[in-house]
């Protein structure tokens, strides 16, 4: 919500400066989003009349104005299609300074001199409409300078408002918080009622069949309104620093109400009224055309007003495009009235719809209200645009609203609660500053809290209200002994920050995604399980928690790939959920990451290429082994649903399975609009999280022996089993096992390959002999033969 600071300084004007009032609106759970100037800055310009229009002689689209500011007449040259004799209008006069930092001078405009400018509201920062010059009312004071005429040196502060503050969505309502605040009086307009005149055409009934949904439903006959051009530019202004654009002075006169009162209000053609205006639930598959020109397929369970031909509203969201009113209309039926927040939520979603008066009907607007409100509109509409106002009626049908809850408050009770001593002299007055009905047994307190908030119910609901008042920053924690202690880790675990560290080295960025993904994503990854869905998801795309970490990761890649991103690096550290249900739920931690594009950054020295499954694997292994686990770790060949046959691996840490990678399947890339190919890879956290303890020990000054043996075995046969084979056979001595070349073609046989590596022998305390060397090579080969590998001759 936004409101102009000014507008709420007319009801209640505390000794503070903007910057505090923020301040202590903040820390009252009122939180202060942004504080902006309510107009960009401009300086002598003033409201000017023209007294005379002529055809500028040597142009067909200009005019010659003679402008009065009240004291001198000016000729200025003007463009605007609408400039007339008579009209009242912003004057930029010489020396003055628009918004855009253009310098009024005296000038000639194709030989005509021009002292000043006409201006639009557009050009003074004040609106987007560029048609022609701001007409100005007719009983704008000429000469006034304009900032001060339409109170300009104002701020419009904007307000994060939780959804259980619906009391606080008006002028009155932040009036009421800020005398608590600020221990300070309300001064709110006076409202007075129009006198009422008994109209001659007949008015039409009333009834409020729902009355559960609908407890209060008044409506008034306001006849006799003139035509009318333009709402009041003191209106507008507030209109326009609360965010809400002028559309029909009729209309705008309500939003003022709804924005000083908090009491949303319509207001219906009566002309175009058919009959008696009922409350009552649609039936299902009734239609009506909306406001907006949207055509809506009403269900049963939606609430409306409506005349013997149907809708002619959705209840507290929007009214129908055939009652509405318009600048023609001479004779309208205003509607104030309570709708529960059960009877509107969720239907403005469920269309697609965004109104100020589903916000509000939403959260819970006091019952109390309608009445009050449609004076206000009544008398802000026959003050501003004229008419006779008719009698308010209330519809028959309504109940009676059950009263507030007592709610019992012990102060010494609330003290140790809140670790602060709270009086209850202090109590009892904070709690009538907030308009509460209190009264007292010595220090027990029964509290009536007032009809606009729904949120006080409890002892403790009051606690927090005395918490906020006093301001959190006036609490202070008792200052007590402690020893500090400074714990850190173990050597031997691997923290999530070392593992970004490291991912990070090898150029993947961290990523954050949503711990709700949508069904049918969740299902791409893991077919086999069922997620744990969302009893009331914010969005279909967020209907189930998280199986694995790849789908949002995934979203991001295509994200980045429809931006033409060539290298898509991104890791991330979080939760996945598994369980199928919430009573079954379980969570663990995660790493993934994800490698698509381009391998390397392109550059003179070497061509770029596609990124592979190596390219990925090499990244694990490197990860690895930075976190101490470059001896346990192992691959295995794996089948995962999400993954490419043959390229996909278990990995495993110490034998036991931590995680999977590899190349995503077709099907996969399809469900994530992805071009591949792309490589994924996924640990358990806990599996990784501990590392041996390092053990040091000096290098050997006797030399290293290296032996190559080329070796045919079959394609399906994965490095790290041959590897196991040899190490097994190797004896104390074989220090490292590394594959060097891969041949497969002539001279191999089908389903064999040629794979070439690097053995290397050292003793720590003596020199190797050839023999030892060559007997132990032979042993190595004998175990390698009975796994059908051979030597390749």
């Amino acid at each position: 919500m936004q409101f102009s600071e000014h507008w709420l300084r007319s009801w209640i004007d505390p000794e503070v400066d903007t910057e505090e009032l923020a301040h202590r609106l903040t820390m009252a759970g009122l939180e202060v989003d942004a504080i902006e100037p309510a107009a960009p800055a401009f300086d002598n310009v003033v409201v000017g009349v023209v007294e005379s229009v002529r055809p500028h002689p040597d142009a067909d689209k200009l005019r010659v104005t003679e402008v009065s500011d009240g004291e001198t007449t000016w000729q200025v040259v003007c463009g605007a299609p609408n400039v007339r004799e008579g009209m009242l209008a912003p004057l930029a006069r010489v020396g003055a300074t628009l918004p855009n930092g253009m310098k009024i001078r005296q000038a000639k405009l194709r030989g005509e001199p021009s002292n000043g400018m006409l201006c639009s509201a557009a050009e003074l920062g004040l609106s987007s409409d560029h048609a022609g010059l701001w007409d100005l009312p007719a009983g704008a004071p000429i000469g006034a300078d304009l900032r001060e005429w339409l109170d300009l040196d104002d701020h419009v502060i904007e307000l994060g408002i939780t959804p259980n503050r619906g009391d606080v969505l008006s002028i009155a309502g932040l009036a009421q918080e800020c005398a608590a605040l600020f221990d300070a009086p309300v001064l709110a307009p006076e409202t007075r009622a129009p006198e009422v005149v008994v109209h001659t055409a007949r008015d039409a009934g009333i009834a409020a069949d729902a009355s559960d949904a609908c407890p209060v439903y008044l409506t008034q006959v306001i006849e006799n309104i003139p035509a009318r051009s333009a709402t009041d530019p003191v209106i507008a202004e507030r209109l326009r620093r609360a965010g809400v654009n002028t559309v029909e002075p009729i209309v705008d006169i309500l939003n003022y109400v709804m924005l000083e009162t908090g009491q949303p209000m319509h207001a219906f053609d009566a002309e175009k009224i058919d009959g008696d205006i009922r409350v009552r639930w649609a039936t299902q598959g009734e239609t009506m055309a909306a406001l907006n020109d949207q055509e809506l397929t009403l269900d049963d369970d939606c609430l409306v007003v409506a005349d013997q031909q149907g809708p002619i509203a959705l209840a507290g969201i929007i009214g129908s495009a055939g009652s509405g009113v318009t600048g023609e209309t001479h004779r309208i039926v205003l509607e104030a009235a309570h709708f529960t927040p059960e009877a509107v939520a969720g239907r403005a979603r469920r269309f697609g719809l965004t109104t100020d008066a589903a916000f509000r009907f939403e959260r819970g607007v006091d019952p109390t209200l309608p009445t009050e409100a449609i004076d206000r509109a009544a008398q802000l509409i026959t003050d501003y645009l004229g008419g006779t106002a008719g009698p308010v009626r209330e519809a028959e049908g309504g109940r009676k609203l059950p009263g507030q809850p007592t709610i019992p408050l012990d102060s010494a009770w609330a003290s140790n609660r809140l670790g602060m001593e709270i009086p209850a002299d202090q109590a009892e007055h904070l709690l009538r500053q907030l308009g509460c009905h209190v009264t007292r047994d010595g220090d027990r307190l029964s509290v009536e809290p007032p009809t606009r908030r729904f949120d006080l119910a409890i002892p403790e609901d009051l606690l927090e209200e005395l918490a906020r008042l006093i301001g959190y920053d006036n609490f202070r924690a008792p200052i007590t002994r402690m020893t500090p202690e400074i714990g850190l880790p173990p050597v031997t675990t691997n923290t999530t920050t070392q593992i970004g560290t490291l991912m990070a080295d090898r150029g993947y960025f961290e990523a954050i995604t949503y711990s709700f993904i949508d069904r049918e994503l969740d299902r791409a990854i893991t077919p086999a399980s069922e997620p744990i869905a969302l009893a009331n998801p914010i969005a279909e795309q967020m209907a189930v928690m998280r199986q694995s970490l790849w789908p949002g990761l995934l979203e991001a890649v295509a994200h980045n790939q429809k931006r033409q991103q060539p290298a898509i690096r991104l890791f991330e550290t979080g939760h996945r959920f598994s369980g199928g249900t919430a009573a079954e739920a379980s969570e663990s931690g995660e790493l993934a990451f994800v490698l698509a594009g381009q391998a390397a950054p392109e550059q003179w020295s070497r061509p770029t290429r596609p990124a592979d499954f190596y390219d990925i694997k090499g990244d694990l292994v490197d990860l690895l082994e930075g976190l101490g686990l470059q001896d346990a770790v192992s691959f295995r060949r794996s089948e995962h649903p999400a993954l490419h046959p043959g390229q996909a691996a278990a990995v495993l840490i110490d034998g036991e399975p931590v995680g999977e990678i590899g190349a995503l399947h077709p099907d996969t890339l399809k469900a994530f609009d992805l071009k591949g190919p792309v490589f994924v890879c996924r640990l358990a956290l806990d599996g990784i999280s501990q590392r041996p303890l390092a053990q040091s020990r000096p290098l050997s000054k006797f030399p290293q022996i290296r032996r190559d043996l080329a070796l045919v075995t079959p394609v399906s046969m994965p490095f790290a089993e041959l590897a196991v084979i040899i190490r097994g056979a190797g004896g104390p001595y074989l220090q490292s096992i590394e594959p060097f070349d891969r041949y497969v073609g002539e001279g191999v046989a089908e389903g064999q390959q040629s794979l070439a590596v690097k053995l290397v022998f050292q003793n720590e305390e003596r020199t190797l002999t050839d023999d030892e060397i060559t007997d132990t090579i032979n042993h190595i080969l004998e175990h390698l033969r009975q796994k059908n590998v051979e030597l390749r001759g």
